[in-house]
């Protein structure tokens, strides 16, 4: 009885373990395919091929809708060989440019991205980049109520030998006893969604050595900041 119960138990955990990973996958699928919709309605509404600058449009509008799907078909080639996700294939990157067409593809107004600098280079996974990013700002536009309008400010840049990533929002903000609970698994504060994207975000920011912070106040807003190193070799290079 004892044996059967310990195999009952194991299946139990298995499936449960399956259900979970079934979400997080659905959930990394599903986070770039709303701003990519809302990308290729905007293209088609604004189309005007006498435009003189149509040809140049039309390029920056292939490159991002091309890095989204490229997310995609990344997240389900690791799900088709599990125990290599989420795999890491570090490459030099542009964390500017990278952030700026993830920020690009939600197509909004309304969020606004910063950067003092227009290149500088990191040594990450750039599908791995995206999702962070696609995590954090459909988070914060789905944190402010339908009542406001939102203001989301997305910034990057460098302090010392760190690299900094900011997505600040005007949302309803976090309260200070569910400040420890955010990254939990299928915690969320949000109307709808699983709850699973920051505890992802979070273990991918920290396998870049790096590390994700918040600080949020009621009503006000919420800021998550990403910090991770410059690529030192680059930097010895120049010296």
């Amino acid at each position: 009885e004892l044996d059967k119960s310990a195999a009952l138990l194991a299946k139990s955990e298995r499936e449960q373990a399956w259900r979970e990973m079934a979400k997080q996958v659905a959930h990394e699928i599903k986070n770039p395919l709303t701003p990519m919709r809302l990308s290729v309605q905007s293209f088609q509404r604004k189309f005007d091929p006498q435009d003189s600058q149509i040809n140049e449009k039309v390029d920056e509008f292939a490159k991002i809708m091309i890095q989204q799907i490229d997310t995609m078909s990344n997240i389900a080639s690791a799900f088709g060989s599990f125990a290599n996700m989420p795999a890491q294939q570090n490459e030099l990157l542009n964390v500017v440019e990278v952030v700026h067409l993830s920020v690009e593809i939600f197509n909004e107004e309304s969020i606004e991205f910063k950067s003092e600098q227009k290149e500088i280079i990191a040594k990450l996974d750039r599908t791995q980049l995206i999702r962070v990013m696609n995590n954090l700002v459909k988070n914060a536009l789905q944190s402010v109520p339908e009542d406001k309008l939102p203001k989301i400010e997305v910034s990057v840049f460098t302090r010392g030998d760190d690299i900094k990533i900011t997505v600040k929002d005007n949302g309803i903000g976090i309260s200070k006893e569910n400040h420890e609970k955010i990254f939990e698994p299928r915690f969320t504060t949000k109307t709808s969604g699983m709850g699973l994207g920051l505890g992802m975000v979070k273990n991918i920011v920290e396998a870049f050595h790096g590390s994700l912070e918040m600080d949020s106040e009621q009503g006000i807003g919420t800021v998550f900041t990403i910090t991770f190193p410059k690529f030192k070799e680059t930097n010895e290079n120049d010296n």
